[in-house]
């Protein structure tokens, strides 16, 4: 999403981005190579007390160095660091919180932190942010997908692609895109599983996405659950992938099982490849799937529910017609050219009102 925004802010807005990061990373050459000057100050951990003042001194110095119109902390723990340098420089300072705000320490230190507002991306994440911060200005900035990237039309079909990636041809696909974390769902979409390939034979599901670091148990967890569920053969477990849009397009019907989603970008990049989205009702997914209309609702963590979506949707071929058409329409109202045009406005609202 940072890139996306830098990319098109040239061309879209009237903000000369310099980037900071906290750790250095495959990421600093991918800004450096869209021509954005960058240093990297390596933070380490928030506990490691000297290192964390000598961060933020550093931000102080690069902030001055700058002359800096205003500070942009693109998550919340970067606030952490950044909102105190830009006090001390006397520069103001907002924060994205990509997340939905929880009353964890972190959280709690935030909003400690001095901020003019904070960026939310979602309504529903906004709801829970001002319980946190009631004070504060906040505003909704929808994230962005890459619209060429995934665009049906760039991609080979999903024939070839199933070829490339050794797919079955001749079985339908039901796929879900998630880091390996239990808030993701993933056990849920594999016990819908379980309910599909009974009612439907032909079914193959695949499961995109690695583990995190905080559950390093949980994949291990999911392959047992599928063989004891008896699906072993009709499920695989991709991986972390790089190339999610070649992965998407091998799909007959996207699956989005998490609990509590910020915003949900894989079900917008599924909704661009025009691809049938069966989303959890809760959170950021219930602002940008309207259901019947560009895919369909059901509550979170209800295996029979999902199931049933997706088993009604893999019967009925002109309803799925009918919501890929729809949804390649919604999916061109998170194009990266608009993020990009909001941000700037809203940053220059900030500047302008002092620091």
């Amino acid at each position: 999403m940072l890139l996306h925004l830098l990319a098109e802010s040239r061309r879209a807005a009237d903000i000369e981005y310099t980037v900071a990061l906290l750790q250095q990373g495959p990421l600093a050459e991918e800004v450096r190579a869209l021509g954005y000057p960058v240093r990297v100050f390596e933070a380490g951990r928030l506990r490691q007390v000297f290192r964390y003042m000598r961060t933020v001194a550093q931000l102080y110095a690069w902030i001055r160095r700058e002359r800096a119109d205003l500070v942009l902390s693109w998550m919340s723990k970067a606030h952490l660091y950044a909102g105190p340098a830009a006090l001390a420089a006397g520069v103001g300072a907002v924060w994205y919180q990509h997340g939905i705000a929880r009353p964890t320490r972190m959280e709690k230190a935030l909003s400690l932190v001095p901020a003019k507002a904070v960026i939310l991306p979602s309504n529903a994440a906004l709801a829970e942010q001002t319980k946190m911060t009631p004070k504060l200005p906040a505003a909704v900035i929808y994230p962005s997908v890459d619209l060429r990237r995934f665009d049906p039309g760039v991609l080979p079909p999903p024939e070839e692609v199933r070829r490339e990636l050794g797919l079955p041809q001749d079985k339908r696909i039901i796929g879900i895109v998630a880091r390996l974390q239990r808030w993701k769902g993933v056990h849920v979409f594999l016990e819908a599983a379980v309910k599909i390939s009974r009612a439907v034979p032909d079914t193959y599901f695949v499961v995109v996405g690695g583990k995190h670091q905080t559950e390093p148990e949980y994949p291990e967890a999911l392959r047992r659950q599928a063989e004891r569920a008896g699906l072993s053969g009709r499920v695989l477990f991709a991986g972390e992938q790089r190339d999610t849009a070649r992965w998407m397009q091998s799909f007959d019907i996207l699956v989005h099982a998490s609990m509590r989603e910020p915003f949900g970008m894989v079900i917008v990049e599924g909704m661009a490849l025009g691809k049938p989205v069966v989303a959890a009702k809760a959170g950021g997914p219930t602002e940008s799937v309207v259901h019947g209309e560009n895919g369909l609702l059901v509550p979170p963590g209800d295996a029979e529910a999902l199931a049933a979506a997706v088993i009604g949707l893999l019967a009925d071929e002109e309803k799925r017609a009918r919501i890929s058409r729809a949804a390649r329409e919604r999916a061109r109202q998170y194009s990266a050219e608009r993020m990009a045009r909001e941000m700037a406005q809203f940053l220059h609202l900030n500047r302008k009102a002092g620091t």
